[in-house]
């Protein structure tokens, strides 16, 4: 074998245990990239050491079908299919996919799930809110979300009022901690 073919073929190899290293990585990622959760999946965290399933559906479908109905919808059932995933990362210390009711209007209640690498946590809130969240990712460890909600003579397609809260994984306590608001109690 030429020695030119040899370099070739060890840099193939080295190239593939690269790529495959990548998900036992234990340092996150040091960038502060923000990413809506309807973005692409183009700023991703980087891998810790153990991450969990890779797909958010997979993950989540359990904890949808657990989810206590909101107060006065005991009909309603929580939409898993129609369900935002995007947000939702296998090696992340902090991720999230959202879920709303079956046939959902503007401003049905959502759920925000939350998960550390890979695991189900719990919600973001103990009552689901009304209106679509917007989620984006400060940093492997922490999500900001920006609550919609109607106030004053708002109409249900339009609502002016926002709350907003920033959640962050707590590895020393093992929790996330959430500061900032959510919306008044209506």
């Amino acid at each position: 074998m030429s020695e030119k073919k040899l370099l070739q073929g060890a840099l193939a190899g080295a190239t593939v245990i690269l790529a495959l290293s990548g998900c036992t990585s234990t340092s996150p990622s040091s960038t502060d990239t923000r990413v809506s959760s309807s973005a692409s999946a183009a700023a991703r965290p980087s891998p810790t050491s153990s991450c969990g399933p890779s797909s958010g559906e997979e993950v989540a479908a359990k904890p949808i079908r657990a989810l206590a109905l909101p107060s006065g919808l005991s009909d309603a059932r929580w939409d898993a299919a129609h369900a935002d995933y995007s947000g939702y990362e296998p090696c992340a210390a902090l991720s999230w996919s959202v879920v709303t009711i079956e046939g959902s209007t503007p401003s049905s209640p959502y759920a925000i799930l939350l998960f550390h690498d890979g695991e189900y946590l719990g919600t973001a809130t103990s009552v689901p809110y009304g209106f679509s969240p917007v989620i984006a990712r400060g940093s492997d460890d922490a999500i900001s979300v920006t609550y919609r909600y109607a106030q004053g003579t708002d109409s249900n397609a339009d609502p002016s009022g926002r709350a907003t809260a920033t959640y962050r994984w707590n590895a020393a306590t093992g929790r996330v901690d959430m500061r900032g608001s959510t919306p008044p109690d209506q």
